[in-house]
């Protein structure tokens, strides 16, 4: 089986130690590897040679932001390893851009992201890989290491940041929180759970978990949620025509009408009624325009 397969255009299944053995196998014993910075190195350099997209001239181009999902197994070790990550992820991917005569659009950037739905069997990664033409790196979270050609960067992130003004009301007193100002009629959205409603203006990106002391600013505190529903779970952006849903990265599973959003990741929809299902079912939200 190949080291590298894809799942789709964006996607790839990596096995570390398929792809250890093709030049360590007189010392890896089946089925065990050490997920180290050289064999993430492979695993992108991989990755950037199934990118086929070629600029109007016929000069290929290459994805400069991936996104690499570990088992935590995996993950922990590499937080001591952040110079020889650094180091040898530069070496790799400058290599592989010049060798392959390619452009970029963006600042490269690799994200290490913690798998926390236990989905993901040690030795096993996902990469997800994008086109970014701006530069929209974010202080890493918890479960994140962030590797750039010319930076290191590790540590905590914030709930994502504000789009306009006002604070969430605190839930503890009623069962409808009214996130901010109202907005103008058919750019709101009501966001309702068998426990309470809130009114999401347009601009405003809000954070939703079970209710807790000291709740970051444009929060709503998910009344009746269960300890399976995260403090910080996910977050929305409601958009002129469209909303964003994301996943907080060590946040238990999120599904958007059905569908799986990745940790760390979001998926921008268009259709007037959303279900948002959080911890495979334990609370189930609704989203339409208002």
């Amino acid at each position: 089986m190949a080291a590298v397969t894809p799942e789709s255009p964006t996607q790839y299944h990596v096995r570390f130690a398929d792809l250890g053995r093709r030049g360590l196998g007189r010392v890896l014993r089946a089925g065990a590897v050490q997920v180290d910075p050289y064999l993430i190195g492979r695993a992108l350099a991989e990755v950037m040679r199934a990118c086929t997209v070629r600029g109007a001239s016929g000069r290929r181009l290459l994805w400069n932001e991936y996104r690499v999902v570990l088992a935590r197994g995996d993950f922990e070790p590499l937080r001591a390893l952040a110079g020889p990550l650094d180091r040898d992820l530069t070496e790799v991917l400058t290599r592989a851009v010049k060798e392959r005569h390619a452009e970029l659009v963006g600042p490269l950037r690799v994200h290490l992201v913690v798998e926390e739905g236990h989905e993901l069997e040690p030795g096993h990664a996902v990469v997800r890989v994008a086109f970014s033409p701006a530069e929209r790196l974010a202080a890493p979270a918890d479960g994140e290491l962030t590797v750039g050609l010319d930076a290191w960067a590790a540590g905590r992130r914030p709930a994502p940041p504000p789009h306009g003004g006002g604070r969430a009301q605190d839930a503890r007193d009623g069962s409808t929180v009214h996130v901010a100002e109202a907005a103008e009629a058919g750019r709101r959205c009501r966001l309702a759970w068998d426990g309470g409603e809130a009114i999401l203006p347009a601009g405003v990106t809000v954070v939703l978990g079970r209710p807790h002391a000291e709740p970051p600013p444009h929060f709503v505190a998910l009344l009746g949620a269960s300890t399976r529903v995260s403090k910080q779970h996910a977050w929305v952006a409601v958009g002129p025509a469209a909303v964003t849903i994301g996943r907080f990265s060590t946040a238990n599973p999120v599904h958007v009408n059905g569908a799986p959003v990745p940790a760390a990741g979001e998926v921008t929809t268009d259709e007037p009624l959303v279900e948002i299902s959080l911890s495979r079912g334990d609370l189930v939200l609704s989203l339409h325009r208002v």
